[in-house]
Formats: structure tokens, C-alpha cells, sequence
């Protein structure tokens, strides 16, 4: 393969993963997508599980926000796991005196993935739904979250979380890649592909559960991959809203992407059905959104090599463009209140960010538990 052609087939990769793939998406779901059946007045009997570790200072505060839900108060229930805190989370938690309010106190920590799934063992309502600590959710985002599965055929549901406007330049490209995400989620949904749901607000039906290993990184694409083998539909509620703050700092953005990309790497490991085309129910569309972009930063390296190598011009040129792009991208990062000021680089800078974050992912995850990339926060 001549250094051209490989230069153009790195370029098609990238091209697919990040432009191609969510193009092909959104014409298809307008084509041939369809929604679930929805009754937002077929409220169910939900349990709302909160994983905590450490969060005394948030907890009652967040179990208030639920409890607000405009949803029937004799059908809802929260459940708060206290995952061995080292504060008085469960004493705030037991605080809220409500008697829809339970709290498993674990005298260990072991993890959020644990944690779910002990939690599981003490729901015994049709439906489950998840959140984090950190979080509100806007009034009626719970009955929109259940209203789906008014449809026998759909198993898990996805709300939407919105994240707040950073006080640093690189949270507009952050914003940015946030929306295209979560409006390729969108047509996924509609044409039965959606294989991650939000952390912060999502909900499956308890009988399609399946024990988390401990350490699991993404418990978020552990339960809607096993919905989705079972042969119900993940389905995403635009209407369900969670909200919370950005990152603080580039690096703590930086942390978060490691982690889920190292997340993914683990996820391949611990499912190997995930690279069979004929295991995976939506295997084409995990490959093109997910495993892709793992493979996007190494692609862009060889890119890189390939046009330094290649005869003419034209590459030449291109492999100073492609120089020219990374060090206004890296100098986006270090000086991002300047940044913010110029068109595109926001974006540019935050696309090397969460790159580098891809590139470091693999080695990471081989090297160490990619459970312990988690900061807390």
C-alpha cells in the first residue's frame, strides 16, 4: 500500500466514525424510523436507585429532587446504596423522612457496579430507573422515562442530560460534540440501534437486569447491550432531562473521557460477543459509533506518517495544514479564554482533547483497573 492510499484510507476511517456514520444515521431514522407506543398516564411502579459513596453533604438534597417528581407518590419508591462511605451519607439519606425511602448501607466499598447490583436484589417493583448524586431532573423527566414502556417491545429507555456551559473555552467544543452525540442517540432510538443509555437518567425493566461484574466501568452500556440481546429495544426519551455542571477543568474532562474510553476497551473484554457480526444484535452500529472512535486516534497518527511520506505537493501541503490544525488545537487547550474567542478551535481543541483521550485508552486499560480513572468529583 502506497503512503498515499494509506493516507486517504485513515481519512475514510475518520471520515465514517465522526461524519459518514451519523449522516447515514439521521437518514435512515427519518426514513424508516419509528417511536414506541408512550402513555405518559400508565405510571408504574418504579424504584429510583441511587448509587453513593461519600455524598453526605448532597444526598437528602438529591433524594428531595426525586421524591418531587411528578409522578404518583404511592408508585414510586427510592432506593439510596450507600457504597461503604466513609461520611454520614446513610444517616442524610435516612434523614428524609418518607417512607418510599430506603437506604442500603454496604459496610464496604465495592464499587458502583457492585453496588447496582446488590441494589437490584432489594427492588421488586416492574421498573427501575438510575441516577447519580449529582444530578436534577427537570419535573416531569421520570414519567416521561417510564412512558415507553407502555410498549411491551421496549426493555430500557435513555433520558437526555443536560450538561451547563463550562467557565473554560474548551466546554463550547465539549457542548458541541455533546449535541451531535446525543442527536445521533436520537436516530439511533428510532431505528432500534441504541446500544448506551445516560448514566445520570435511564431505566430498564428489573426482570431484563444482569448481574454487573465488579469494576465495570460502564454499567450504562452493560445493561442496555443485555436489553438489547434479549430482544427488546432501547429507546431514548428527549423529554427526560437530567441536568448537570460541566468539567471544572480541560483535565478533569480529559479524566472523564479516559475513563469511558478505557470503558470500552474493558466492555470488549469482558463481552467478546460484542465483535461477532452475528452475536452482536446492532453490531454495525456499536463498530461505527463506538469501536471506531477508538480507533480514530491511531488512524490520525498514521495519517499523519502517511502524508510526511508521501510523494507530491499536495501532501506536503496537507501534512502542513494537519501540523498547522494540531498546534492550534493544543494551544486552544493550554490558553482556552483565548481560544473561546476564535471561531472553530473551541471545537478543534476539544476533538484533540477527547482523541488523546481514545489514543491513551487502550494502554490504559491493559495497564490498570480502568475503575480506578474515576475522580471523584
Amino acid at each position: 500500500m502506497t503512503a498515499a492510499l494509506l493516507f486517504w484510507s485513515c481519512i475514510a476511517l475518520v471520515a465514517w466514525a465522526y461524519a459518514g456514520y451519523p449522516l447515514l444515521a439521521a437518514l435512515l431514522a427519518r426514513r424508516y424510523g419509528h417511536a414506541p407506543f408512550q402513555d405518559a398516564d400508565d405510571c408504574e411502579h418504579v424504584t429510583v436507585v441511587v448509587a453513593a459513596f461519600d455524598e453526605e453533604a448532597r444526598i437528602a438534597a438529591r433524594v428531595r429532587d426525586i421524591l418531587m417528581q411528578d409522578y404518583p407518590a404511592d408508585r414510586l419508591q427510592v432506593l439510596v446504596v450507600s457504597d461503604g462511605s466513609r461520611d454520614g451519607t446513610a444517616r442524610a439519606a435516612a434523614s428524609v423522612h418518607d417512607e418510599r425511602v430506603r437506604v442500603l448501607d454496604l459496610p464496604h466499598n465495592v464499587g458502583k457496579a457492585a453496588a447496582l447490583t446488590l441494589a437490584l436484589g432489594h427492588v421488586d417493583t416492574p421498573l427501575v430507573a438510575f441516577t447519580d448524586v449529582r444530578q436534577r431532573f427537570s419535573p416531569g423527566a421520570l414519567r416521561a422515562l417510564c412512558a415507553p414502556f407502555a410498549d411491551p417491545a421496549v426493555g430500557a429507555v435513555s433520558g437526555e442530560l443536560v450538561i451547563a456551559a463550562a467557565d473554560h473555552g474548551t466546554g463550547e467544543g465539549v457542548g458541541l460534540y455533546w449535541r451531535m452525540e446525543k442527536r445521533l442517540r436520537s436516530d439511533e432510538a428510532r431505528l432500534g440501534w441504541l446500544h448506551g443509555v445516560s448514566g445520570s437518567i435511564h431505566a430498564l425493566r428489573r426482570t431484563l437486569f444482569v448481574s454487573i461484574p465488579a469494576g465495570t466501568v460502564l454499567d450504562d452500556m452493560w445493561m442496555p447491550l443485555h436489553v438489547l440481546r434479549s430482544g427488546h429495544r432501547v429507546w431514548m426519551v428527549r423529554d427526560a432531562l437530567a441536568f448537570d455542571r460541566a468539567s471544572h477543568s480541560v483535565d478533569e474532562e480529559f479524566q472523564r473521557k479516559l475513563r469511558t474510553l478505557a470503558g470500552n476497551w474493558q466492555l470488549v473484554a469482558r463481552l467478546p460477543w460484542l465483535v461477532n457480526p452475528f452475536g452482536n444484535p446492532v453490531f454495525f452500529a456499536w463498530f461505527s459509533h463506538k469501536f471506531l472512535r477508538l480507533l480514530v486516534p491511531w488512524a490520525l497518527l498514521v495519517a499523519l506518517a502517511a502524508c510526511a511520506f508521501a510523494d507530491g505537493p499536495v501532501y506536503r501541503m496537507l501534512f502542513g495544514l494537519q501540523l498547522l490544525a494540531y498546534a492550534g488545537a493544543l494551544g486552544g487547550l493550554v490558553l482556552p479564554r483565548l481560544a473561546a474567542r476564535l471561531p472553530l478551535l473551541p471545537a478543534a481543541s476539544s476533538f484533540v482533547m477527547l482523541n488523546f483521550a481514545a489514543l491513551l485508552s487502550l494502554p490504559a486499560s491493559l495497564a490498570m483497573d480502568p475503575s480506578r480513572l474515576w475522580k471523584k468529583h
